[in-house]
């Protein structure tokens, strides 16, 4: 997508980022597939609450937002608070979808994680009670991530679908 630019995310961004989360998809295509109610990334509130300071929320993790037209349509948060480091949550606008967005994020973030010398990145996906995958898992496979065969049941009836990638 050309002049697409990805930067870290800022307070002032919150507004962009939950609008994003609202509007990427309904909860009918993700019932089965997430906790229930609401999250971090769709109240306001809440968001700024966890915001600490630059691209930084109170729990270690780091926001970047990817901008067309000086819009936000997707945001990523990466995960560097532990010796795993993770894609913890990618969304890309509806409209966007299939555009690159969502690739674009996760090369940005791959790339810092190389810089901070990370060799092996992970993320992870969900499939419903009958096992069928959230849509993101043919996109996190085609992102070069593989399924390391276990499946973690929650309290939900979804299970949680581990995916790691070796960076070089």
């Amino acid at each position: 997508m050309p002049s697409l630019v990805i930067h870290p995310a800022s307070i002032k961004d919150v507004l962009s980022i939950v609008k994003v989360r609202l509007g990427a998809f309904t909860e009918e295509e993700v019932y089965g597939f997430i906790v229930p109610g609401e999250s971090l990334y769709t109240s306001i509130e809440k968001l700024r609450h966890m915001w600490d300071k630059e691209n930084f929320l109170k729990d270690g993790l780091e926001v970047f937002v990817a901008e067309f037209k000086a819009k936000v349509v997707g945001f990523i948060v990466y995960n560097m608070k532990s010796s795993d480091d993770n894609i913890d949550n990618l969304v890309v606008a509806k409209e966007e979808q299939g555009k690159g967005v969502g690739r674009a994020l996760v090369e940005y973030v791959e790339e810092l994680a190389k810089s901070r010398v990370v060799s092996v990145m992970k993320t992870d996906t969900t499939e419903n009670a009958e096992g069928i995958p959230l849509k993101s898992y043919g996109f996190w496979r085609r992102m070069g991530y593989w399924d390391v065969g276990e499946r973690v049941t929650t309290k939900y009836g979804f299970k949680v679908i581990p995916l790691v990638k070796k960076l070089n």
